[in-house]
């Protein structure tokens, strides 16, 4: 029987169903489909994720897969998989009639991936490849990190299904992208005759959201329900002229397909148009449309065939000009909508993980991941949990009762104006409008870079944020500067295009040195290429400070005043984090609304229902009962996070001869050589699995070791688990009886750099320390060990071998933060945590002065401290000053060095005059041969 989609297809125009469910497999549905003219097959997260979640389709298949022991990804794999090759499998005869143009399934890459080209790449080849047949096609989105991957891919003969189109410039992208993927396969010898793509150009959603803008600027209403028709018209003039030109004549010599525009999102959302409204206007040669459902039955029933998508293209021109002559940016449209399909995919996506994770645990009775009935856990913690309920810690919180931590009064002052922190989200996210206009502004100005100048808590958010949120077009790509090393300097001034950089001075007190003299030297480098090089800068910083005296004097673009109750490390959420996060593109909207579910979550009084609390009373035990190593295990995506978390719980609780040692990026160990002195606490991210992390955390458990499992949906729940961090140090700082937040300790090293560095302009040398012995280009000295022999194996067996139950190592590193050193001080980390069995850190100074350095001196005797110092390094000057970033540097670390004398802490120092690389590789054998005690 002939029906309207056979009418279609003889038009040119191939119709494919935009769902997939194991239930319409199972009855036949999708067979029946088939034979009535439907010709492929397209799925999504959110196909899938009310697929799964909202049926019992997969019900008796997830008990296998349960009972079989299989990972949340293992299941998801299994499911999806299976439904995509039994669809392939129904399309193959579609496929084999049609010479390879229809009979295709399509599946995506998780669009958590969106903005990683490699990692796309690697699950695209996975996918296909698991597969095995060559009518499945891989979904990958259009976004600039996608573009690279589709072109590497079909040049490997993957057949790729471009989604999340909705701009003609990235239109034009994916075309070139195709046309280069097919070349480069030739080039290589290989056939191009069986490669197939669909670009898939999204269509209603224009709709949606152009009509919003009409009606918020009370435009003409004949402007509504236009733009989404005339911007696939123009994608279609686009794929004729690609299509017919000399380029793809010459592939197509040899065999290759033209790559189909297919209409995505193609139901009417609006219901005051006509339902077939984005299917009658778009049929026309060499198109495919996927509907769902509803829209199938539409078609059947009345559809209008007729070629229809290359009329009216003079009319299609008129209304996208007319749309920008009354300032309705296409661009920014589809910029924007770009960006909400990939949240939106991605939501789906954590959604379905979240819902695996809900029905495994039905099935088994396990507990969620946040296993508080893990045995150790309950027996360690559940005295604490009950003080704190019987305290009202939690209302005290609340309600800035500074007794909790304290009853001196010198120390009530300082915490009754450090807890501003519990309702700055909801402060900055009424300023949100603003800080987003500001963005705009920055941006409609051509600026294209903001660099944040700060150290420790003014800079580290903005360090995860960049991490975890890579800057979208046209958002400004977001850098930090917290190191005085002259190589490091050098290298952000030549790497930045200065005429379209701002420059956040980020700083609380208004007087933090490395901050004050970053601004100096880029002032002076600014004012190179600018006029008015105040506009390119920008301070964050408390009412009342130097800093705003400075930067109305140099009359900076903006002074944005934070409130002077948040310290430094709580102040992710306030203006020190959400300004960066705004200008570089981060939806601080989603961002702190995540924030304030969790804020609301950490008012629950009972500790044991309150996310934030819980934590922390968790770490408090652990800690008073000599587990005080709190072992941070990040998926790789999160990395940044551990950074953030160190320094918060480190310079929060290191003091008073206490506090939480956070051991982050540590080299993985064999689960029967960590120390017994470590709480672990892992995190379990929904929307990228990291198998391996997980392998690790179950042998960890299985051996006997403490470990907390935070579960996290997706990259915007930083905002709540920024939140819960806060609320959870608080509470450890109450358990272990100590002042949250000061941090007396790391006055004491500024005071100490200001000291050596006056005593340098005076006498135009630093101070010298007394060095214990030389080689090649090291030299050494030490504190407070005891050993006759000065070579440097003895000095360092001196410090390692005389560890003790609940020692570790610092190494605290005055070098370029390079990737490359990074890795050389990880393998140095490693020897001594493989060798010695013991608990490493390592942090590149000065950021780790506003860090670990206060629970260095504040907290136990238990470090065994090893300091590495470049000596050599570019002479960059810092205008208006005797000294330049190289001695500003080496004078840190002899005021560092000289605190940790004063505390009577055992130290190593290490001096590097040549090149760094081939001194670390030589302390790296010299740890080698050292026989361990």
């Amino acid at each position: 029987m002939t029906t309207a989609i056979h009418r279609l297809n003889e038009l040119g125009q191939s119709i494919w169903y935009d769902n997939i469910r194991r239930g319409i497999i199972d009855s036949g549905e999708l067979a029946h489909l088939i034979a009535q003219g439907i010709s492929g097959v397209t799925s999504n997260p959110t196909i899938f994720e009310k697929a799964i979640n909202g049926s019992n389709d997969y019900d008796d298949a997830l008990r296998k897969l349960v009972a079989e022991r299989k990972s949340l990804q293992e299941i998801y794999d299994t499911l999806v998989l299976e439904d995509i090759a039994r669809g392939a499998d129904l399309l193959r005869p579609v496929y084999d009639r049609t010479h390879g143009v229809d009979g295709y399934i399509s599946v995506e890459v998780p669009p958590t991936m969106a903005q990683d080209t490699d990692k796309t790449i690697e699950e695209a080849r996975r996918l296909f490849h698991t597969l095995a047949r060559p009518n499945v096609m891989i979904k990958v989105p259009a976004t600039p990190e996608g573009i690279p991957a589709i072109r590497q891919l079909l040049s490997e003969g993957i057949n790729i299904n471009v989604t999340l189109i909705f701009s003609l410039e990235a239109y034009e992208e994916v075309m070139d992208a195709y046309l280069s993927g097919l070349e480069d396969r030739l080039a290589q010898g290989q056939p191009i005759d069986r490669i197939a793509s669909v670009a898939s150009f999204f269509v209603s959603r224009v709709d949606t959201l152009v009509d919003r803008l009409i009606k918020e600027k009370g435009l003409p209403e004949s402007l509504l329900g236009k733009a989404a028709v005339a911007n696939a018209k123009l994608a279609y003039e686009l794929f004729l002229k690609y299509f017919n030109s000399p380029r793809f004549e010459a592939l197509k010599n040899h065999g290759a397909m033209v790559q189909r525009p297919l209409w995505a999102s193609t139901s009417t959302k609006n219901p005051a148009y006509p339902d077939l409204l984005y299917v009658d206007t778009l049929i026309g040669p060499d198109t495919v449309n996927t509907l769902p459902p509803q829209t199938v039955s539409a078609v059947l029933d009345h559809v209008k065939v007729a070629r229809t998508v290359d009329k009216d293209l003079d009319e299609a021109h008129h209304v996208i000009q007319e749309l920008e002559s009354h300032g309705i940016s296409m661009k920014a449209v589809t910029d924007q909508l770009l960006q909400e399909g990939v949240d939106s995919f991605s939501a789906s996506f954590v959604t379905l993980f979240q819902g695996l994770r809900r029905k495994r645990a039905e099935i088994t009775g396990e507990a969620e991941p946040f296993d508080w009935n893990q045995n150790i856990l309950r027996s360690t913690a559940s005295e604490t949990v009950s003080h704190l309920n019987q305290q009202k810690a939690v209302q005290r919180v609340w309600q800035h009762d500074a007794s909790l931590w304290k009853s001196e009064p010198e120390h009530q002052a300082i915490i009754k104006n450090a807890l501003g922190w519990l309702s700055v989200p909801e402060a900055v996210a009424k300023d949100a409008k603003n800080l987003k206009a500001f963005t705009k502004q920055l941006i409609d100005e051509g600026y294209t870079d903001v660099v944040v100048l700060g150290m420790g808590g003014s800079s580290l958010i903005s360090d995860v944020l960049r991490h975890i949120f890579p800057a979208p077009a046209p958002y400004l790509k977001l850098q930090i500067l917290d190191s005085t090393n002259p190589d490091a300097v050098l290298a952000l001034k030549n790497n930045l295009p200065l005429a379209t950089t701002v420059f956040i001075v980020a700083s609380k007190s208004g007087t933090t040195t490395e901050p004050q003299e970053y601004f100096r030297y880029f002032f002076d480098a600014v004012s190179h290429v600018s006029s008015k090089p105040g506009e390119h800068f920008i301070a964050i910083t408390d009412p009342g400070t130097a800093l705003v005296s400075e930067a109305e004097h140099y009359q900076f673009r903006k002074i944005f005043l934070n409130p002077a109750d948040i310290g430094g490390r709580y102040s992710a959420l306030s203006w020190f984090g959400m300004v960066p996060a705004a200008l570089s593109g981060v939806d601080i909207d989603a961002l702190l609304l995540n924030a304030q579910e969790m804020q609301q979550m950490c008012k629950v009084d009972d500790v044991l229902e309150n996310p934030g609390a819980l934590l922390g009373a968790l770490m408090g035990s652990f800690a008073n009962n000599g587990r005080d190593k709190m072992t941070l295990l990040m998926p790789k995506a999160l990395s940044a996070f551990s950074d953030w978390i160190e320094q918060l719980l480190a310079e929060s609780t290191g003091k008073e001869g206490k506090g939480l040692l956070p051991i982050a990026h540590e080299p993985w160990l064999p689960v029967e050589d960590y120390s017994s002195d470590r709480l672990f606490i892992a995190y379990q991210f929904d929307s990228e699995p990291d198998n391996e992390l997980m392998e690790h955390v179950n042998e960890l458990r299985q051996h006997g070791h403490p470990v907390i499992i935070l579960p996290m949906a997706n990259r915007i729940s930083l905002g709540g688990e920024l939140f819960r961090w806060e609320f959870a140090t608080a509470i450890a700082g109450s358990v272990l009886g100590i002042d949250a937040f000061d941090q007396p300790n790391v006055q004491e090293s500024k005071d100490n750099t200001k000291r050596v560095l006056k005593q340098f302009e005076t006498e135009k040398v630093l101070p010298a320390v007394t060095e214990l012995g030389q080689l090649d280009q090291m030299r050494w000295s030490a504190a407070h060990l005891s050993t006759s022999q000065s070579a440097l194996g003895d000095v360092l067996k001196s410090l390692l071998n005389t560890h003790q139950a609940g020692d570790y190592v610092a190494i605290m590193a005055y070098v370029n933060p390079t990737e490359e050193n990074w890795a050389q001080l990880q393998e140095v980390r490693a020897i001594i945590g493989r060798n010695w069995k013991l608990p490493t850190t390592l942090g590149f100074g000065p950021r780790f002065l506003h860090s670990t350095g206060q629970l260095h001196k504040g907290g136990n005797d238990h470090g065994l401290f090893i300091q590495l110092v470049a000596m050599k390094g570019e002479k960059v000057l810092i205008p208006g000053e005797p000294f330049d970033f190289l001695t500003l540097m080496q004078a840190q670390a002899i005021g560092d060095y000289e605190a940790l004398q004063a505390h009577g802490r055992r130290v190593v120092r290490i001096l590097f005059d040549g090149e760094l690389a081939p001194g670390l590789a030589q302390l790296a054998e010299v740890l080698q041969t050292i026989n361990v005690k």
